[in-house]
Protein backbone atom coordinates (compact mmCIF):
# COMPACT_ATOMS: atom_id res chain seq x y z
CA UNK A 1 0.00 0.00 0.00
CA UNK A 2 2.90 2.34 0.64
CA UNK A 3 4.01 1.88 -2.99
CA UNK A 4 0.45 2.47 -4.19
CA UNK A 5 0.15 5.65 -2.11
CA UNK A 6 3.35 6.93 -3.70
CA UNK A 7 1.99 6.04 -7.15
CA UNK A 8 -1.25 7.91 -6.42
CA UNK A 9 0.66 11.02 -5.43
CA UNK A 10 2.75 11.02 -8.60
CA UNK A 11 0.22 9.71 -11.13
CA UNK A 12 -1.55 12.05 -13.53
CA UNK A 13 -4.60 9.78 -13.64
CA UNK A 14 -7.97 11.11 -12.52
CA UNK A 15 -8.76 11.28 -8.83
CA UNK A 16 -11.68 8.86 -9.23
CA UNK A 17 -9.42 6.28 -10.92
CA UNK A 18 -6.74 6.58 -8.23
CA UNK A 19 -9.30 6.34 -5.42
CA UNK A 20 -10.89 3.26 -7.00
CA UNK A 21 -7.48 1.60 -7.42
CA UNK A 22 -6.53 2.23 -3.78
CA UNK A 23 -9.88 0.95 -2.51
CA UNK A 24 -9.59 -2.19 -4.64
CA UNK A 25 -6.17 -3.10 -3.27
CA UNK A 26 -7.16 -2.26 0.29
CA UNK A 27 -10.05 -4.72 -0.01
CA UNK A 28 -7.94 -7.47 -1.63
CA UNK A 29 -7.72 -10.76 0.30
CA UNK A 30 -4.47 -11.58 2.04
CA UNK A 31 -3.47 -14.34 -0.40
CA UNK A 32 -3.73 -11.88 -3.30
CA UNK A 33 -1.85 -9.18 -1.44
CA UNK A 34 0.99 -11.67 -0.88
CA UNK A 35 0.79 -12.80 -4.55
CA UNK A 36 0.26 -16.42 -3.52
CA UNK A 37 -1.97 -17.49 -6.39
CA UNK A 38 -2.54 -21.22 -6.76
CA UNK A 39 -1.65 -22.42 -10.26
CA UNK A 40 -1.33 -25.73 -12.03
CA UNK A 41 1.22 -26.12 -14.81
CA UNK A 42 0.59 -28.78 -17.44
CA UNK A 43 3.02 -30.09 -20.10
CA UNK A 44 2.77 -28.59 -23.55
CA UNK A 45 -0.35 -29.60 -25.42
CA UNK A 46 -0.45 -32.27 -28.09
CA UNK A 47 -0.42 -29.55 -30.73
CA UNK A 48 2.73 -27.96 -29.31
CA UNK A 49 5.58 -26.96 -31.59
CA UNK A 50 8.01 -29.33 -29.88
CA UNK A 51 5.76 -32.33 -30.37
CA UNK A 52 4.92 -31.45 -33.99
CA UNK A 53 8.63 -31.36 -34.83
CA UNK A 54 9.35 -34.72 -33.19
CA UNK A 55 9.48 -38.14 -34.77
CA UNK A 56 8.13 -39.65 -31.56
CA UNK A 57 6.91 -38.07 -28.33
CA UNK A 58 6.00 -39.67 -25.02
CA UNK A 59 4.53 -38.25 -21.86
CA UNK A 60 5.67 -39.58 -18.51
CA UNK A 61 4.16 -39.43 -15.04
CA UNK A 62 5.80 -40.47 -11.79
CA UNK A 63 3.41 -42.89 -10.10
CA UNK A 64 5.38 -43.79 -6.96
CA UNK A 65 6.15 -41.26 -4.26
CA UNK A 66 9.71 -42.41 -3.64
CA UNK A 67 12.49 -41.87 -4.36
CA UNK A 68 12.62 -38.09 -4.49
CA UNK A 69 12.69 -36.41 -7.88
CA UNK A 70 16.12 -35.27 -9.03
CA UNK A 71 16.77 -31.64 -8.14
CA UNK A 72 17.05 -28.96 -10.81
CA UNK A 73 20.84 -29.09 -10.61
CA UNK A 74 20.71 -32.80 -11.53
CA UNK A 75 18.70 -32.31 -14.72
CA UNK A 76 21.83 -32.11 -16.95
CA UNK A 77 22.87 -35.52 -15.57
CA UNK A 78 19.42 -36.93 -16.38
CA UNK A 79 19.69 -35.61 -19.95
CA UNK A 80 23.20 -37.02 -20.26
CA UNK A 81 22.00 -40.46 -19.15
CA UNK A 82 19.08 -40.24 -21.58
CA UNK A 83 21.47 -39.39 -24.43
CA UNK A 84 23.69 -42.37 -23.58
CA UNK A 85 20.70 -44.72 -23.35
CA UNK A 86 19.28 -43.46 -26.64
CA UNK A 87 22.50 -43.89 -28.59
CA UNK A 88 23.08 -47.33 -27.06
CA UNK A 89 19.60 -48.41 -28.16
CA UNK A 90 20.09 -47.04 -31.67
CA UNK A 91 23.52 -48.64 -31.99
CA UNK A 92 21.95 -52.01 -31.28
CA UNK A 93 19.14 -51.98 -33.85
CA UNK A 94 20.62 -49.57 -36.44
CA UNK A 95 24.40 -49.26 -35.95
CA UNK A 96 24.78 -47.57 -39.35
CA UNK A 97 22.92 -44.44 -38.22
CA UNK A 98 24.81 -41.40 -36.95
CA UNK A 99 24.51 -40.83 -33.17
CA UNK A 100 22.04 -38.36 -31.74
CA UNK A 101 23.65 -35.05 -30.80
CA UNK A 102 22.74 -32.33 -28.33
CA UNK A 103 19.34 -30.80 -29.03
CA UNK A 104 17.93 -33.81 -30.89
CA UNK A 105 16.81 -35.49 -27.67
CA UNK A 106 14.44 -33.25 -25.70
CA UNK A 107 13.35 -33.57 -22.08
CA UNK A 108 10.79 -31.10 -20.70
CA UNK A 109 9.26 -31.58 -17.27
CA UNK A 110 8.17 -30.24 -13.92
CA UNK A 111 7.12 -31.48 -10.49
CA UNK A 112 3.44 -31.24 -9.62
CA UNK A 113 1.75 -30.32 -6.35
CA UNK A 114 2.57 -33.80 -5.00
CA UNK A 115 6.27 -33.38 -5.87
CA UNK A 116 6.02 -36.00 -8.62
CA UNK A 117 7.58 -35.66 -12.05
CA UNK A 118 5.47 -35.04 -15.13
CA UNK A 119 7.50 -34.81 -18.31
CA UNK A 120 7.57 -35.00 -22.08
CA UNK A 121 10.38 -36.76 -23.98
CA UNK A 122 10.92 -36.25 -27.71
CA UNK A 123 13.19 -37.33 -30.51
CA UNK A 124 13.41 -34.55 -33.10
CA UNK A 125 12.96 -35.38 -36.77
CA UNK A 126 16.38 -35.80 -38.37
CA UNK A 127 17.30 -35.09 -41.96
CA UNK A 128 18.44 -38.06 -44.06
CA UNK A 129 17.36 -40.55 -41.37
CA UNK A 130 14.44 -42.91 -41.93
CA UNK A 131 11.87 -41.72 -39.43
CA UNK A 132 10.69 -45.24 -38.60
CA UNK A 133 14.13 -46.17 -37.25
CA UNK A 134 14.10 -43.26 -34.82
CA UNK A 135 10.60 -44.28 -33.77
CA UNK A 136 11.87 -47.76 -32.90
CA UNK A 137 14.40 -46.09 -30.60
CA UNK A 138 11.59 -44.07 -28.98
CA UNK A 139 9.42 -47.14 -28.46
CA UNK A 140 12.27 -48.86 -26.65
CA UNK A 141 12.42 -45.73 -24.46
CA UNK A 142 8.79 -46.50 -23.64
CA UNK A 143 9.71 -50.04 -22.68
CA UNK A 144 12.51 -48.92 -20.34
CA UNK A 145 10.47 -46.19 -18.62
CA UNK A 146 7.15 -48.00 -18.42
CA UNK A 147 8.48 -51.49 -17.74
CA UNK A 148 6.51 -52.73 -14.73
CA UNK A 149 7.75 -56.32 -14.95
CA UNK A 150 8.31 -58.04 -11.63
CA UNK A 151 11.61 -59.59 -10.51
CA UNK A 152 10.54 -62.95 -11.94
CA UNK A 153 9.51 -61.71 -15.40
CA UNK A 154 11.56 -61.69 -18.58
CA UNK A 155 13.04 -58.28 -19.21
CA UNK A 156 12.54 -56.92 -15.69
CA UNK A 157 16.09 -55.55 -15.57
CA UNK A 158 15.56 -53.33 -18.61
CA UNK A 159 14.36 -50.21 -16.84
CA UNK A 160 15.38 -46.57 -16.56
CA UNK A 161 13.73 -43.89 -14.44
CA UNK A 162 13.78 -40.22 -15.54
CA UNK A 163 12.52 -39.10 -12.14
CA UNK A 164 15.67 -40.15 -10.29
CA UNK A 165 18.04 -41.14 -13.12
CA UNK A 166 18.19 -44.78 -12.09
CA UNK A 167 19.05 -47.72 -14.33
CA UNK A 168 17.41 -51.03 -13.44
CA UNK A 169 14.36 -49.49 -11.75
CA UNK A 170 11.54 -47.15 -12.67
CA UNK A 171 9.00 -45.18 -10.65
CA UNK A 172 7.32 -43.68 -13.73
CA UNK A 173 4.62 -44.68 -16.18
CA UNK A 174 3.78 -43.73 -19.76
CA UNK A 175 0.53 -41.78 -20.25
CA UNK A 176 0.66 -40.98 -23.97
CA UNK A 177 2.70 -41.80 -27.09
CA UNK A 178 2.40 -40.05 -30.44
CA UNK A 179 4.48 -40.42 -33.59
CA UNK A 180 4.81 -38.47 -36.80
CA UNK A 181 3.14 -39.99 -39.83
CA UNK A 182 6.08 -38.98 -42.01
CA UNK A 183 9.12 -36.79 -41.96
CA UNK A 184 7.52 -34.13 -44.18
CA UNK A 185 4.15 -33.56 -42.50
CA UNK A 186 3.05 -32.51 -39.02
CA UNK A 187 0.15 -35.00 -38.84
CA UNK A 188 0.53 -37.48 -35.99
CA UNK A 189 -1.01 -40.69 -34.74
CA UNK A 190 -1.26 -42.26 -31.30
CA UNK A 191 0.64 -45.41 -30.42
CA UNK A 192 -0.62 -48.04 -27.97
CA UNK A 193 1.85 -50.32 -26.25
CA UNK A 194 0.82 -52.57 -23.40
CA UNK A 195 -2.47 -52.31 -21.52
CA UNK A 196 -4.15 -49.23 -19.99
CA UNK A 197 -4.06 -48.98 -16.23
CA UNK A 198 -7.31 -47.32 -15.19
CA UNK A 199 -5.99 -46.44 -11.73
CA UNK A 200 -3.52 -43.74 -12.75
CA UNK A 201 -3.92 -43.24 -16.50
CA UNK A 202 -0.64 -44.97 -17.39
CA UNK A 203 0.06 -47.99 -19.58
CA UNK A 204 1.14 -51.29 -18.05
CA UNK A 205 3.96 -52.87 -20.04
CA UNK A 206 4.36 -56.35 -18.63
CA UNK A 207 2.86 -58.86 -21.04
CA UNK A 208 5.77 -60.81 -22.51
CA UNK A 209 3.30 -62.59 -24.83
CA UNK A 210 2.88 -59.34 -26.74
CA UNK A 211 4.88 -59.53 -30.00
CA UNK A 212 6.10 -55.93 -29.75
CA UNK A 213 7.30 -56.39 -26.16
CA UNK A 214 8.99 -59.68 -27.11
CA UNK A 215 10.87 -57.83 -29.86
CA UNK A 216 11.97 -55.12 -27.44
CA UNK A 217 13.10 -57.65 -24.86
CA UNK A 218 15.23 -59.40 -27.49
CA UNK A 219 16.82 -56.09 -28.49
CA UNK A 220 17.44 -55.23 -24.84
CA UNK A 221 19.07 -58.61 -24.19
CA UNK A 222 21.49 -57.93 -27.02
CA UNK A 223 21.91 -54.32 -25.94
CA UNK A 224 23.13 -55.07 -22.42
CA UNK A 225 24.76 -58.45 -23.04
Amino acid sequence: MQDLQQWAEQSKSSKNYKDLTLETFEAAPQWLAERRVNVKWKPLSVSSYIERKSSICLRVRQITESPAVASLSDVPKVVQSLNQLTNSIQNQHSPHLRPFVEGQIQFVGYTDQDDKLQAMLNLKKRKNVEIGLDQITGLIWVFFIGNTSSLMDLGQEYKWCPACNTMGSTWCGITCITKAVSGWYVSRTSVQLGEPNGNDGTWTITGTKCAAIKMMTNIDHALWR
